[in-house]
């Protein structure tokens, strides 16, 4: 049997995106309960907040899709699907410091919207971001800096 590769369907890409937007913050709130994050005053001193919640929303990204982007080129989402995130040029498993230092960065614009009150720029961010997928080839900003695309994996009966 050979592999086929497929790009990934809008549906399935929104499929996943959807399944990691709700389980990192689920797991960034329990690491947040179980270390004590936010409890003492300081923490809601200056920038405390802000700070403190960028970096517990980065743990809780690499508990629940650190292994899986290291071994698979995935996310939980991405697994849950069938998905899988590969270099453009190769199709070949991209590098996890792409999928981390690069990909992984434009992850929070989904949660800009809802952090203030007003959408402004931040919803422009992710509207650009997105817009790309409209493509021919179907990749998002993200994936046109990390020079990778998703794609759906399937067995060829020849």
């Amino acid at each position: 049997m050979n592999d086929v590769v497929v790009t990934a369907s809008y549906g399935r890409r929104v499929l996943a995106t959807l399944i990691d937007f709700v389980v990192v913050p689920i797991v960034s709130f329990l690491i947040m309960l179980v270390t004590g994050a936010m409890e003492s005053a300081d923490a809601y001193a200056g920038l405390q907040p802000f700070l403190r919640g960028i970096g517990l929303g980065v743990v809780g990204y690499l508990v629940v899709n650190g292994w899986w982007l290291l071994q698979r080129g995935q996310t939980l989402g991405k697994l849950v699907t069938g998905i899988k995130i590969v270099t453009a040029t190769s199709g070949e498993k991209a590098p996890v410091w792409r999928l981390i230092f690069l990909r992984a960065l434009f992850f929070p614009l989904l949660y800009l919207p809802l952090a203030f009150s007003f959408i402004g720029y931040w919803a422009f961010l992710l509207l650009v971001d997105l817009g790309f997928s409209f493509r021919k080839d179907r990749r998002c900003l993200h994936d046109w800096v990390a020079d990778t695309r998703v794609v759906l994996i399937t067995r060829n009966q020849a």
